[in-house]
């Protein structure tokens, strides 16, 4: 399981140092793919492959699941390096507004990696969200989440 939040820099070549306590369970091989809030999301081969596997056995005729699947299949696949580092191509650094600086996130079964600025707006959407609705305190309490 993933978790916990790292500063880290992109050097000029766009590669970014993926903390060490992630590395292991990321293994040498994983996808960068766009992520849904404008993050990129670095998935470990074993959880990449099974997200394929899934949406290849279901039904492709769902415009929900065909929206998916671009999604999945939209990865590009990296090898860390001997520093632990990957490459992320020019486009996926342009779609997540990466700068010098990147926020990375660990989230249950992946990576995350965002802009600094972009994660703070969305870290304050969020809890503006939490504080303002009752339906999710609600639930978060009911998981028995103290946030």
């Amino acid at each position: 399981m993933f978790y916990g939040e790292d500063r880290h820099t992109l050097d000029s070549k766009g590669r970014v140092f993926i903390p060490a306590k992630h590395r292991e369970e990321l293994g040498e091989m994983v996808f960068v793919g766009r992520g849904l809030d404008g993050q990129l999301n670095v998935y470990p081969k074993s959880v990449w492959e099974g997200m394929a596997e899934r949406l290849t056995q279901a039904s492709q005729a769902r415009t929900t699941i065909r929206n998916a699947s671009r999604f999945v299949f939209a990865t590009t696949g990296c090898e860390l390096d001997r520093q632990g580092r990957i490459l992320i191509p020019a486009a996926l650094r342009d779609f997540a507004g990466l700068g010098s600086d990147v926020t990375i996130l660990g989230h249950n079964d992946h990576v995350e990696i965002w802009s600094p600025e972009r994660w703070q707006e969305t870290s304050e959407r969020v809890l503006a969200q939490a504080r303002d609705s009752h339906d999710d305190t609600t639930k978060l309490s009911e998981l028995e989440l103290n946030l």
